[in-house]
């Protein structure tokens, strides 16, 4: 069952349950007024025929006290019977058409009392039976019985008006039930195949809900979550996309470098094999050969450390960078290309440079991805000049190469993503390297003449 049907039944079971109650109350009121009204008048008649009949007693004229009764009794319709009893309780009159029931003065004795109503139930239904003295101090007494006709009546004329309005009232509580559960289930069914859509994953979507009470209110909320959820679900994507992306573009500059790291290494074990060939044929070994193994060891453990430091390091750690020891750290790894191509590095950088606060193996990606562009540059040789200088709370690095330019048609692509005029190029490099310095709430330029080289720009904030 759902929630529209049960909201349905239950107001429709409220409204039935109201006026079924207030209907019965009304009916009890409408009853005792009419009973109340109907001993009224019977005291009344009783009472009135009681001094028509009082001086037949003293005269003992039974006859005429039998016509006066019987007149009353044809003349209300109400009535059922009329009896008189003399001083001494004797019957003298009625309106018995047979016999006189037995036990007739048993029914509704007075006693001492001047006027007693006593409800009788009988074979022709309930009878008041309406007693009054006469005179005071004897038994004689005047006894009518009224039955309940009209009573009857009024209440087979209330049930007759109420039945119908039970009935319009139920059907009318149901259409109205049906109206408000619709108003309130209607935007609740929206809700819920609103979460169901939230569940799909489905973000960014609006729930129509156009109230301007608590439900409109609810609904503004979910359409705030959902447009929230959306912008997460983005960030996390293009934070999703950026991580891989870094990443491939990271083992495309680890190939590159690969071939220089085998350079850097052949040359110290080509050494050590010499030193432990001779050591082979002569066992003995002199302090200058255990020193020149030593050496050409410490150097191939830092070649390799320098080596894993840059592939390992994966997730964002900030710490103080110092921009020398980074820079020195960034020219070893480009050390092979840089001797194979023959270039000159001319390092300039200020022994004063501030310490800036970054993640240190993401903006070494950046220098070297900034280094091997600039040899790849100048490919018959050349120079890279690295400078630098503190400007107000920012530290900028300048590298400069003499190759042949960014021509101007495509300067405005460079840091577009897959971009790239290399023929084994990703297009990535300067793409995540201008997201890595932003990221840092830097900023990566350059200024290029064609024919006289590029100078590229790195401005990083100083670390508090």
């Amino acid at each position: 069952m759902n929630l529209r049907t049960k909201t349905t039944l239950l107001t429709t079971a409220i409204a039935v349950s109201v006026v079924f109650f207030t209907l019965v109350s009304i009916r009890g009121v409408i009853i005792n007024a009419f009973r109340q009204e109907l001993e009224k008048r019977a005291v009344s008649i009783a009472g009135n025929l009681s001094d028509r009949v009082a001086n037949h007693i003293l005269l003992k004229d039974y006859f005429q006290a039998t016509k006066d009764i019987t007149e009353v009794l044809n003349k209300e319709n109400d009535a059922e019977y009329i009896f008189v009893t003399n001083e001494e309780g004797k019957i003298i009159a009625h309106t018995f058409i047979n016999e006189i029931p037995p036990d007739l003065l048993t029914w509704n004795p007075l006693d001492n009392r001047t006027t007693n109503i006593q409800l009788l139930d009988t074979e022709k239904g309930y009878i008041r039976d309406v007693g009054v003295k006469v005179f005071n101090g004897t038994k004689a007494e005047l006894h009518l019985g009224i039955r309940e006709d009209n009573l009857k009546g009024a209440l087979a004329q209330v049930r007759g008006i109420t039945i119908p309005i039970i009935i319009f009232v139920t059907l009318l509580g149901i259409a109205a039930s049906f109206i408000f559960s619709r108003l309130i289930t209607e935007p609740l069914n929206k809700f819920v195949e609103f979460t169901k859509v939230l569940g799909r994953g489905e973000f960014g979507k609006r729930v129509d809900v156009p109230y301007g009470d608590e439900i409109g209110y609810l609904a503004r909320n979910f359409n705030r979550l959902s447009m929230e959820l959306s912008r997460v679900k983005e960030k996390m994507e293009e934070a999703y996309t950026y991580t891989h992306l870094l990443q491939a573009e990271k083992l495309s500059t680890i190939g590159q470098i690969s071939a220089g790291l085998a350079h850097e290494l052949k040359n110290p074990m080509t050494t050590l094999k010499m030193l432990f060939q001779a050591f082979k044929e002569q066992p003995d070994m002199t302090k200058e050969d255990a020193e020149v193994i030593s050496k050409e060891i410490e150097k191939i453990d830092t070649i390799i450390t320098r080596f894993l430091g840059f592939v390992r390091e994966k997730e964002f750690h900030v710490s103080e960078i110092n921009m020398n020891s980074m820079m020195e750290r960034v020219l070893s790894l480009a050390a092979f290309d840089i001797r194979r191509y023959g270039i000159v590095v001319q390092s300039e950088l200020p022994e004063s440079l501030p310490v800036i606060k970054g993640d240190r193996a993401l903006l070494e990606h950046v220098f070297l991805n900034l280094i091997l562009n600039a040899i790849q540059a100048m490919p018959e040789g050349g120079e890279i000049r690295i400078s630098g200088k503190t400007d107000g709370g920012f530290v900028e690095v300048m590298l400069s190469d003499k190759g042949g330019g960014i021509p101007e048609d495509i300067r405005s692509k460079v840091f577009d993503p897959f971009f790239t005029t290399k023929e084994s190029g990703t297009g990535l490099g300067l793409s995540i390297a201008y997201n890595i310095v932003k990221s840092h709430n830097g900023k990566l330029f350059f200024h290029s003449n064609e024919g006289a080289g590029t100078v590229f720009t790195v401005r990083l904030p100083v670390g508090d």
